[in-house]
C-alpha cells in the first residue's frame, strides 16, 4: 500500500505550519510599516501606523483572525492605491494569501489565541 504522505514522519510538525505563515505574515507587515513610517504624508504614516499593530498581533499571537481579516483589508487598499504599497504585487498577493490561510485556520502553535 502507498502512504498517502512522501514523508509521513514529519507530519507532527503539520502544527508548526500556521505559526510560521503567521512569522511570515508579521515580518512582512512590519517591514512595510517600517517604510510607510518614514513618509511625510499623514494618510500613509496612518497606514503604517496600523500595519504595525497588525504584525504586532500576527507575532505574537493575539487576536489572530481578526488581525488576518485587518491584513486582508490592508493589502486590498495595497491593490487600490498602488503608490501604498511598499512591496512587489506578487508578494502583495502571497500576503493575501497567507491571510486567508491563517483567517481560516487559526493561529497555530505558540499563539496567545486558542486552538480552533
Amino acid at each position: 500500500m502507498q502512504p498517502l504522505s512522501v514523508f509521513p514522519e514529519i507530519l507532527f510538525l503539520a502544527p508548526f505550519a500556521a505559526f510560521l505563515i503567521r512569522i511570515a505574515l508579521a515580518i512582512l507587515l512590519g517591514y512595510c510599516a517600517w517604510k510607510h513610517l518614514t513618509n511625510a504624508d499623514k494618510t500613509v504614516r496612518t497606514l503604517g501606523f496600523i500595519e504595525g499593530v497588525v504584525a504586532t498581533a500576527l507575532a505574537l499571537g493575539t487576536w489572530t483572525q481578526p488581525a488576518a481579516i485587518a491584513g486582508m483589508f490592508i493589502i486590498g487598499a495595497w491593490f487600490a492605491l498602488p503608490r501604498l504599497r511598499a512591496v512587489a504585487l506578487g508578494t502583495a498577493l502571497l500576503a493575501f494569501v497567507m491571510c486567508l490561510s491563517l483567517l481560516l485556520t487559526g493561529a497555530g502553535l505558540l499563539a496567545f489565541d486558542l486552538p480552533l
